[in-house]
């Protein structure tokens, strides 16, 4: 028996190839091993604060400092001259639902610092007399929401900021009374900053 070759004119040749085309394309490949961004696990999402210390740092002007992390605190202290005055707050390292930035700001003509909440810190920006020096953590916008989330004990705090020649520092209540109302005070208030967890509410 005879076998008949079969000719495909050109357009069943252009018909046959554009088949292999589409069904190659739609086949898994099968040869290439997964990537790494195929088979890492996926972070679940921060949905509460994760504390860590706030420190206060006193510099070489007499003015104060503040950063959350360890590492830039020992470096302010061993090349620059700062001196460790201690823990004061406890704020987030990371964002959370319903949090706001704490931002760093520095004077423009001087080694001076203060903290501000995001609002304040883009206008003291754009007037030109402060630098951001970007968010040292963060904190709740409601207070009530923040003091809920916690359960490692301590109390609610007030963050107060005082302000006095120049300089500017971030006080609890305590400190608040005795450097600005006390007689004979020579801080003056600026104003209540925000409130965060304190290991004594103080």
């Amino acid at each position: 028996m005879s076998k008949t070759r079969r000719h495909l004119t050109p357009l069943a040749i252009i018909a046959a190839a554009m088949t292999v085309g589409l069904t190659q394309a739609a086949s898994p490949v099968a040869a290439s091993p997964p990537t790494a961004s195929h088979t890492a696990p996926v972070s679940p999402p921060v949905t509460s604060p994760q504390l860590v210390g706030l420190y206060e740092l006193a510099t070489p002007i007499d003015g104060y400092f503040y950063t959350a992390s360890v590492a830039e605190r020992d470096t302010m202290i061993r090349d620059h001259g700062f001196r460790f005055v201690g823990q004061v707050y406890s704020i987030s390292r990371t964002t959370f639902p319903g949090s706001t930035g704490l931002h760093r700001l520095r004077a423009a003509d001087r080694d001076a610092y203060l903290l501000a909440l995001p609002d304040e810190a883009d206008a003291l920006q754009a007037g030109g007399t402060f630098v951001d020096q970007g968010v040292v953590g963060y904190i709740d916008e409601d207070p009530d929401e923040w003091s809920s989330r916690l359960s490692a004990g301590g109390k609610l705090a007030a963050v107060f900021r005082i302000s006095k020649a120049g300089v500017w520092r971030v006080v609890n209540t305590r400190l608040m009374d005795q450097l600005c109302l006390e007689p004979g005070a020579t801080w003056t208030l600026d104003g209540l900053l925000a409130s965060v967890w304190s290991p004594d509410g103080a």
